[in-house]
């Protein structure tokens, strides 16, 4: 007499989608995120990829904009130096003024801020921030070509201008920098909600798991323990 077993049972399908699942959940609780691929959730996995690309973008953004602050930030420092080289050209003009000097003493002043201007000159010729010269092209050209007062003045009002436009660059960068980090933190937190994993509820739903998977496995072990009672019997 021949004996037939039939293998064929739902419960092993049932098996392996319980290991699945029981995978999937050491995969969100190992990684954080309850969708690690389209497969978790097509829909959500398509949004948080596109909020990811945007919080990258303000982020990359933020960064150029303090790479800029920090060209403006050298840039200050050097008008700040050229503008105390004319200063100290408009107090050896004011000395220069003094009838009591002589000629010779005159020449003496106006040689030392001949190498005051020489000295401005080259700091704006020379500064440079990533290999990038950053002096306003004008600047130089606005030094006093003359060594009087009115000249040195006009220089300085010229220098102290670019400086205050600089600085109006600068507070509008402030302002950029606080819109894109609001930007990439709201961003950031509306991805959490949607990609992050809720830890209570994935060690829940691993736990229910894991307690079916045991049941299978005793009920699998009960139906192989009546198959061969039954196959016994017959003998």
């Amino acid at each position: 007499m021949s004996i037939s077993i039939n293998r064929s049972n739902p419960a092993a399908f049932y098996g392996n989608v319980q290991k699945r699942s029981i995978r999937d959940n050491f995969q969100k609780l190992s990684s954080g995120k309850k969708i690690n691929s389209a497969k978790d959730d097509a829909a959500g996995f398509a949004i948080s990829e596109k909020m990811l690309s945007s919080i990258n973008k303000a982020n990359k953004e933020i960064e150029n904009y303090q790479d800029e602050k920090s060209m403006i930030n050298v840039s200050d420092g050097m008008y700040g130096g050229t503008d105390d080289y004319l200063m100290d050209m408009y107090t050896q003009a004011l000395r220069g003024s003094n009838s009591l000097m002589s000629d010779d003493d005159r020449k003496i002043l106006t040689d030392y801020m001949g190498e005051l201007k020489k000295d401005a000159q080259s700091m704006l010729s020379t500064t440079k921030f990533n290999e990038m010269k950053v002096a306003d092209p004008n600047a130089a050209k606005n030094l006093p070509k003359d060594f009087d007062l009115q000249s040195i003045s006009d220089a300085m009002k010229s220098i102290n201008s670019i400086r205050s436009r600089d600085g109006a660059r600068f507070n509008g960068l402030e302002h950029r920098i606080a819109n894109k980090e609001a930007e990439a933190y709201n961003t950031t937190a509306a991805r959490s909600r949607i990609s992050d994993t809720e830890y209570g509820s994935a060690v829940s739903e691993l736990n229910k798991n894991r307690s079916l998977e045991t049941y299978r496995y005793q009920m699998q072990n009960r139906q192989m323990q009546d198959s061969r009672n039954s196959i016994l019997g017959l003998f």
